[in-house]
């Protein structure tokens, strides 16, 4: 061999052993970002589905909680009472409920109807949008659910919401309330990329409920579209997920997720090219890129993928940012099951929680404490006149009010409509719950300003006294509304005692 020969000889086996050690670095350097990066694309996939699900919950919640309201109204309760014992017709009885029922479906969005029955499942009365163009004969079912009725035009109902609630009174069901409401309140949970999909299925597999982009309304159809079924994929406790082809030959991966306490699950899925499309991109760009350099050398080839890594790593920090808004976000939807979006205050079921752990304490250490009822007097007439916006408005004001009176240790919450609830911490004597009540008539009396008009308001309080006027819950709340109504009996801004 000649030193030309020689000499070309040693510069193929070096250039050879040069682009073999760039290939090396360059994936044995890249491989473990890439996988990563994909790892964490598949888990921010997750936690979009994780998301979806808890905010379908948090409405299904929030309507149950609307439902436990309209039927939590006592004067309402106790004439269904004496209807049920005979004390009044059946036509009375309608004649009280109607413009009730009305008043409470008023705040309520996206209320269809409200179909009162009594303790047998009998209807009683009807009121709403499309409650006269439903079937005559609806029978009572208390799970919620999903449904689509016939309707007086020959047409069928788009999906409605049906949330039933027990009536009580005196610890005793009375009736029950079934509420159906459209579904838009769910509309941008369903709207989503053309290139994803987001639908809900009962956990029998027998209905699907999706939003049509074609027309914009949400339609049920039978399961049998739904990949999990089509594969037969059950959903487990803590959810599933599994990689298909649909018959077009595109590739999806899909998510299930179940909706704790409710008989539906949560199906979504998004094109692999949607979750995984850049970090395929950037697979395919780094191995272009690293064959390219490494025909001059290692070192080169090292040098130039550097931007490509730090756009994987930035990435990568998107990613985790995403994932961090999400999980904000539903801490967010857990807090607004717990707290009225009005006023901020807790709400009805946060108001309750808080009453039994008060009950409780109480027990512990043998103190007293006071549970008061607090309804607006003259409330009505302000919204009458000047719209539901300025009642709001008026609503937000007492809120803050009611929380500047009471004690730190106090707890002030909304009810539900004009009414609010107060726990008091442990008295000394009922001498300091009759201060506070006051102290809640003063500030409920002070002028509130509207369109330069000086409107005032006012306040009765029912007090009912642990454990003298009650030891649980219900007894509590029945006893300080009995109350409240007895304050409102003797002229209003007032004080009574259980």
């Amino acid at each position: 061999m000649d030193i030309t020969e020689h000499k070309r000889h040693i510069i193929i086996t070096a250039v050879i052993a040069v682009v073999l050690t760039g290939i090396l670095v360059a994936t044995i350097v890249a491989t473990p970002l890439i996988n990563q990066i994909h790892s964490r694309a598949e888990l921010s996939a997750a936690s979009f589905a994780d998301a979806e699900a808890a905010s379908i919950r948090a409405a299904f919640d929030q309507h149950h909680n609307l439902a436990a309201q309209t039927a939590s109204r006592s004067e309402l309760a106790r004439k269904l009472a004496q209807y049920l014992e005979g004390e009044i017709t059946r036509t009375e009885l309608a004649e009280f409920t109607r413009p009730r029922l009305e008043d409470a479906a008023e705040g309520l969005t996206n209320l269809q109807a409200i179909l009162r029955y009594d303790a047998d499942g009998s209807e009683l009365i009807r009121i709403g949008p499309i409650a006269d163009a439903l079937p005559a004969r609806l029978p009572f079912e208390e799970q919620l659910d999903i449904l689509v009725y016939p309707l007086a035009s020959g047409t069928t109902s788009p999906p409605l919401l049906h949330v039933a609630s027990p009536i009580t009174s005196e610890d005793q069901v009375v009736g029950y309330d079934l509420l159906l409401f459209s579904l838009n309140s769910l509309r941008s949970l369903f709207e989503g990329p053309d290139n994803s999909q987001i639908c809900l299925l009962d956990s029998d597999r027998t209905k699907r409920i999706t939003l049509d982009r074609t027309t914009g309304q949400f339609v049920m159809t039978a399961a049998d579209p739904c990949l999990a079924d089509q594969l037969k994929v059950q959903t487990s406790k803590e959810g599933e997920s599994f990689r298909a082809t649909l018959e077009d030959g595109t590739r999806v991966m899909s998510f299930l997720r179940p909706l704790p306490d409710y008989d539906w699950e949560v199906h979504v899925w998004a094109e692999t090219n949607e979750i995984f499309g850049t970090v395929i991109r950037d697979i395919v760009f780094s191995v272009m890129v690293t064959l390219a350099l490494s025909l001059l050398a290692g070192l080169l080839a090292w040098r130039s993928l550097r931007p490509v890594l730090r756009r994987m790593a930035q990435q990568a920090s998107e990613l985790a940012r995403s994932n961090e808004e999400l999980q904000q976000a539903q801490r967010k939807i857990r807090r607004q099951a717990d707290y009225d979006l009005l006023t901020g205050l807790p709400n009805r079921a946060a108001l309750l929680n808080s009453l039994g752990q008060a009950i409780n304490r109480a027990k512990g250490d043998a103190s007293r404490f006071a549970l008061m009822f607090v309804d607006l007097d003259h409330f009505k007439p302000v919204n009458d006149r000047y719209g539901h916006q300025a009642g709001d408005e008026l609503l937000k004001v007492i809120a803050k009010r009611l929380e500047g009176c009471i004690r730190e240790e106090d707890v002030v919450g909304r009810h539900g409509g004009d009414e609010f609830l107060v726990i008091t911490s442990p008295l000394a004597n009922t001498d300091d719950a009759e201060v506070i009540a006051q102290k809640i008539i003063a500030v409920a009396a002070q002028p509130f300003r509207i369109e330069d008009d000086a409107v005032q308001v006012g306040a009765s309080v029912g007090v009912a006294i642990y454990p003298d006027n009650g030891a649980t819950v219900t007894e509590l709340l029945q006893a300080s509304d009995a109350a409240m109504y007895r304050a409102k009996a003797s002229g209003r801004s007032g004080v009574s005692f259980a």
